[in-house]
């Protein structure tokens, strides 16, 4: 099940950032073209040979629409998070109106052409105009710049300012930083103001839908009739581009509501296949006869439940987990499998051992491991008090030895040091269990794994041999290592046959 909840995982989080970024392209850019006359800009992209003079009036639009946000800001452009949208929307804005695609990408609308102006550190108007020697430039803008005399004066005092404060830096950075003093002096008259100088800046004409005559940037005042002839023009410029986001918002909504349902039905479907296992794991639970198609063949269950081995109390899968505090009490590791402490309702302590695989040798060694321990009776030998098979899993429940086993004394540093006489004693106990294996037992056996970590201690430090998944019996009834058994047992390092 951790596959296909890691799938589902992935899945949710694209999801998320996915809808995350749709909701952020469908933000409103705060920068207005309503303002904006498209007529000439577009026949100048149209023509392939008017190509620098369409790249001017598409920086002239941006920067006017800029310094429209700067007077309520004081910022030289948009916060960067709008960075992004705002070029998908100034892009859009100009398709809309005639600009080609095209047009926006051969003039560097992004790379050269920003929509914020980041002069040298400096990214508001007060910045601009606290730098060295800007109130010359300022003192030499005056508008009306219509007139040939006070454009150029105007364009050579910003120009010596440039190159006094970023010197002979690249065309990217001269380019931004004219913009940058083009908005900070839009900044301190109106509107109209902005375009006037738009057109001595940039060298275009005919960028707004207001008259842009000098007479009119003098005048404080209009008439009531010119108010009333230019207000259904600003309206009307303004409804195509309203519909136009409008119909995006719409567009992405229903987009972000059908994700969300599929997603919906989606997580129902796997909750529901969720459940239903679930349930069909507490039902197997529940019937302790109910086995795993991969349990054993009918010969093994048959001799694994005749005999002396009926003295063996079966557990439950359910009991062996709530005794394991859910498998969490690991005491030691091996081959075979994991081995956990278990306390149990009525209050004894066991050591369950668990396979860690259903395989055919796994089978094997586990019905030779109940079968041998049924009929072996001795102090020095650990003894079986149960088993579990159900499901896919095996489980062997032992006596608890509360001392480990002899491996974790003699090489933990953590252990205090056994005496002499307790080593002596463990190694007579382990003589007298495999004196017991080979002499007494009928037929006699060959444990095949001795080894530190299979000889157990309890809490007085007796010694026990454990583990008879290889224990070999002598066909003949008599000990004796037969030369046609080959095949090498056990562990390599501490190999008995």
């Amino acid at each position: 099940m951790l596959r296909p909840a890691w799938v589902l995982g992935l899945f949710l989080a694209w999801v998320f950032l996915e809808s995350q970024q749709h909701l952020v392209i469908a933000g409103d850019c705060p920068l207005d073209f309503s303002w904006a006359n498209f007529t000439l800009a577009a026949s100048a992209c149209s023509n392939q040979d008017e190509r620098g003079k369409c790249c001017r009036y598409i920086n002239a639009f941006v920067a006017i629409s800029i310094a429209r946000f700067a007077n309520s800001t004081g910022k030289l452009g948009v916060p960067s998070a709008f960075s992004d949208i705002c070029l998908t929307s100034v892009s859009e804005t100009f398709k809309l109106y005639g600009i080609p695609t095209s047009a926006t990408a051969v003039c560097g609308l992004g790379p050269k052409i920003r929509v914020s102006y980041q002069c040298e550190g400096r990214g508001t108007v007060l910045e601009m105009m606290q730098s060295p020697k800007f109130t010359d430039v300022i003192g030499n803008c005056k508008v009306p710049l219509s007139l040939d005399s006070s454009c150029k004066r105007c364009l050579n005092y910003g120009i010596m300012y440039l190159h006094n404060l970023i010197g002979a830096d690249d065309n990217v950075t001269l380019s931004v930083c004219r913009n940058a003093v083009f908005v900070t002096l839009a900044t301190q008259g109106d509107n109209l103001v902005a375009v006037d100088m738009a057109s001595c800046f940039f060298g275009v004409h005919g960028l707004s839908i207001q008259p842009e005559s000098s007479s009119q940037l003098l005048t404080p005042t209009s008439s009531p009739s010119s108010d009333s002839s230019q207000a259904p023009n600003q309206h009307l410029s303004g409804i195509p581009v309203k519909k136009h986001q409008q119909a995006y918002r719409l567009t992405l909504i229903t987009g972000i509501g059908i994700g969300f349902i599929a997603v919906s039905i989606l997580l129902l479907l796997i909750l529901i296949l969720l459940i239903h296992k679930k349930s069909k794991e507490l039902m197997s639970a529940d019937d302790p006869n109910e086995t795993s198609q991969n349990g054993f063949p009918p010969t093994q269950v048959w001799r694994s439940q005749e005999g002396p081995s009926s003295v063996f109390q079966r557990f439950n899968y359910s009991e062996i987990k709530k005794g394991t505090e859910n498998f969490r009490t690991v005491i030691g590791k091996g081959g075979f499998g994991t081995v956990y402490k278990a306390k149990f309702s009525d209050g004894s302590i066991a050591a369950v051992k668990r396979m860690d695989k259903v395989s055919k040798q796994g089978e094997d060694e586990f019905c030779r491991e109940m079968e041998l321990l049924s009929r072996l009776h001795h102090r020095h030998l650990v003894a079986l008090k149960g088993f579990c098979v159900e499901r896919n899993e095996r489980f062997l429940v032992y006596e608890y030895m509360a001392n480990g086993s002899l491996n974790d004394h003699l090489h933990s540093p953590k252990r205090t040091p056994l005496s002499w006489k307790t080593r002596v004693q463990i190694a007579i106990d382990v003589a007298n269990a495999l004196e017991y294996l080979h002499f007494y037992c009928d037929p006699p056996l060959c444990h095949r794994d001795i080894k530190s970590s299979n000889i157990l201690l309890d809490e007085n430090f007796v010694a026990k041999v454990a583990d008879f998944g290889l224990a070999h019996a002598s066909r003949y009834g008599a000990i004796s290592f037969e030369p046609v058994n080959t095949d090498i047992r056990g562990t390599p390092a501490n190999l008995s046959e």
